[in-house]
């Protein structure tokens, strides 16, 4: 056996089967050989794209980062700087603040009414709970305190 399938060349005597032996031979090393350059294209285009799709993911991580860094040299740089406020913006933020603590202060005046007038309807009743009277007394204290 010569490694192709077929006796070794030495034993063949007749010329044309020689001759026809070594044709085959050609052809199938011509086949292995094509084979073999296009696994080897195949793999040189595989590792072609590969560094490839590696050098853009390179470039876009570094422009990332460069962005985080610039993100983070502008918050920085806003932050080392003085808060402006405008007159008009702080007039407006303390009208705002008075009207706020005005509508909780009539809601709280609001909801001491209706305790007083419920205490009086409970005291009033003939089945006057002591418990709930001590009830509405402590949310009056406490909303006369807050």
């Amino acid at each position: 056996m010569d490694g192709f399938g077929g006796p070794p060349l030495e034993e063949i005597l007749d010329p044309e089967l020689r001759v026809s032996e070594i044709q085959k031979q050609l052809a199938y090393l011509k086949w292995r050989r094509t084979q073999i350059e296009h696994s080897i294209r195949n793999i040189t285009s595989s590792a072609r794209r590969l560094s490839e799709e590696q050098s853009l993911m390179q470039i876009a991580a570094n422009a990332l980062i460069e962005k985080q860094r610039w993100t983070q040299e502008v918050v920085a740089d806003e932050l080392m700087k003085p808060l402006e406020l405008s007159k008009q913006f702080v007039y407006d933020f303390e009208a705002m603040e008075r009207r706020e603590a005005d509508a909780q202060e009539n809601t709280t005046e609001h909801h001491l009414r209706s305790l007083t007038k419920l205490k009086k309807r409970i005291l009033q009743s003939k089945q006057g709970d002591p418990g709930l009277i001590a009830k509405v007394s402590n949310l009056e204290k406490h909303l006369k305190r807050g």
